[in-house]
């Protein structure tokens, strides 16, 4: 799967390019119904199918696969939007069908559905046949994978050039079931440049760093965890994913008073108790040093923030995270004045509203992190089963392979970590994030059911044999 996505624009621009180069509306209509019955051979078995046609292009696409079904001698019957017998009719069809073909709404979608077409929708969806959906499944909005009020609950989707957001981002990731991506026979010169991308490996891994016969723990990458005595747990464990991601050096640090905490539960870290702020100062300014972590484990309070404050001046790679980030609830302004293009936020859901309040109007999770990362300079990683990695440049990218498992606590002290140790290494701030997210995401689908934070840190080794294997066969 190509990682390029296509928003709406984007494919309109694709199209607007095809037709200027000699390719009819028709051939395109007739290559995405074809490409649509391919997948359905390829699938299922002759079956009763009945095939639902909007009024626009998605509806011209869902003909041309009645079309080649029949030909194939498939029984099809075809229900047209703008010709809707009585639902009890529509009722005895869905009834007789083993396959339903959705070709009611495309990628154009953004009102809600209402009247006949939401009738009809929950329907297909209560009758719990296969749903094969053309484009996008039909009440999903293409850009954002909001849900139009509902949505059809597809088993597979054929989509056309591209892949789009709405594909990966939720509700519209849970309703798109197997997802095909045909070309259509477009050349390539049509598809215009994009900002968005799949998280997949081929975006990271050549900066990714085998170890050297000539490494010693410094060049391999050194960076310091600071921490305080509230939640050692969470510093052990972004630690340990730092160090095993491939850190030489993890130097954690705390207030003297903290030290005996640390050093009862956590081994193979350089515990470092520092007994002034001036001790705090001087080791942060160390160019051994670069890379940081603050807030796992961190409660959010003054002092919390003015320690954050005091990171960001030094204009280091830094990742904030946790407590870090909650402490400048209300006082975002003061956050964003002093971030630079070398550090990574890592919110959920809640710590993004508590900065970014005045954006919880947009629709689209990808909106959100972009307009984020703009505002703030630096780069945001908006967590979830859906996390985005959004760059002040424009650029978003979306992640897919992070299971449901991760909802577990602890697993953002890893991540956070995971994020340290590879800016450590010298990836770059969006780079480190991304690959940080995905290997998260494999280490856990590795993992299974059961997983909790602690089991991601010995599937990571696993998870980087496999890039490297990856990025020699490249």
């Amino acid at each position: 799967m190509k990682h390029e996505l296509l928003t709406v624009e984007g494919i309109r621009a694709a199209e607007k390019q095809a037709l200027a180069e000699g390719i009819s509306l028709e051939t395109l209509m007739g290559s995405a119904g074809r490409a649509v019955a391919k997948v359905i051979f390829k699938e299922f078995l002759l079956c009763p199918t009945l095939i639902l046609c909007g009024p626009g292009k998605n509806g011209g696409d869902a003909k041309i696969v009645a079309q080649a079904l029949k030909e194939k001698n498939w029984p099809i019957e075809v229900i047209s939007l703008s010709h809707l017998s009585s639902f009890e009719e529509i009722q005895k069809s869905l009834n007789l069908a083993h396959l339903i073909v959705d070709g009611l709404f495309g990628i154009g979608l953004t009102r809600p559905l209402e009247g006949e077409a939401l009738k009809l929708v929950e329907l297909v969806n209560s009758s719990s046949k296969p749903v094969v959906a053309i484009d996008i499944p039909s009440g999903i909005e293409a850009n954002s994978g909001a849900s139009c009020g509902a949505a059809i609950q597809a088993t597979c989707t054929v989509t056309f050039l591209r892949a789009k957001p709405g594909h990966f981002l939720l509700p519209g990731r849970l309703h798109t079931g197997k997802l095909f991506i045909d070309d259509i026979k477009v050349p390539e010169s049509v598809i215009p440049p994009t900002s968005y991308f799949l998280n997949t490996p081929s975006l990271w891994t050549d900066s990714l760093k085998d170890p050297q016969p000539t490494d010693h723990k410094y060049s391999r990458g050194a960076c310091i965890i600071m921490g305080n005595g509230s939640m050692p747990g969470a510093l052990r464990l972004a630690a340990l994913a730092a160090r095993r991601v491939g850190a030489g050096l993890v130097r954690l640090t705390c207030k003297t008073e903290d030290y005996p905490i640390f050093a009862s539960s956590v081994w193979g870290d350089i515990i470092m108790p520092l007994a002034s702020a001036k001790d705090f100062l001087n080791l942060v300014k160390d160019d051994h040093f670069n890379a940081l972590l603050w807030g796992a484990g961190a409660f959010p309070t003054e002092s919390t923030r003015q320690q954050a404050l005091l990171l960001l001046s030094l204009k280091k790679n830094c990742v904030l995270d946790g407590g870090a980030l909650s402490s400048f609830e209300g006082k975002s302004l003061e956050l964003t004045t002093h971030l630079h293009e070398n550090v990574i936020l890592t919110p959920h859901e809640g710590e993004f509203f508590r900065l970014f309040p005045h954006l919880a109007f947009l629709k689209s999770k990808a909106e959100k992190a972009l307009k984020a990362a703009e505002e703030a300079g630096s780069i945001i990683v908006l967590k979830g089963y859906d996390t985005i990695i959004a760059s002040p440049k424009g650029e978003i990218i979306i992640n897919a392979n992070a299971p449901a498992t991760l909802a577990t606590a602890g697993t953002g002290d890893v991540l956070a970590g995971l994020m340290t140790g590879l800016l450590a290494q010298g990836l770059l701030p969006f780079q480190a994030a991304a690959a940080a997210v995905w290997i998260q995401g494999e280490a856990a689908n590795r993992r299974g059911l059961g997983l909790i934070a602690e089991d991601l840190l010995s599937e990571i080794p696993a998870v980087l044999q496999f890039l490297s294997v990856l990025k020699k066969q490249h």
